[in-house]
């Protein structure tokens, strides 16, 4: 939770999941954060959302955004590929500079015209650069 709009975030959003119910809050997340899906995609990934249960989905929201991993990044000594998309507001793209900044040698490709959904928005470039970086 490095900016302020992600400090608001986490202490919003078990309130938006408990007081919208799981569906709802799914409908919100996906109709925000999800928008260039395809409709069908969109009401999967609502649908695997609402089937969750509101308190796990809490608590694993409230681990993730306690964790944080930066100290330990110089450990990583293998080959290390970091992936974002260019517009993705779920995890902005400070984060993705913060792991290719923390991990010496790492790799950090940047899709252009992505969001939080590039690996179905943008599948054929995420295979490439995947596949290059595994030497395929």
């Amino acid at each position: 939770m490095a900016t302020f709009r992600e400090r608001i975030e986490g202490h919003i959003v078990p309130f938006l999941v408990h007081a919208l119910g799981m569906r709802r809050f799914a409908k919100l997340v996906v109709s925000q954060g999800l928008k260039q899906l395809a409709k069908e995609r969109a009401d999967w990934v609502v649908g695997l959302m609402a089937n969750q249960a509101d308190t796990l989905m809490v608590s694993a929201w409230r681990e993730a955004m306690a964790f944080d991993s930066r100290r330990r990044l110089a450990q990583i000594r293998c080959p290390t590929l970091v992936v974002a998309a260019s517009n993705d507001d779920a995890v902005p793209i400070h984060h993705a500079k913060m792991l290719h900044d923390g991990i010496a040698g790492s790799r950090l490709v940047i899709i252009d015209g992505a969001g939080h959904a590039l690996i179905w928005t943008h599948p054929d470039e995420f295979v490439r650069v995947t596949g290059e970086f595994l030497g395929g």
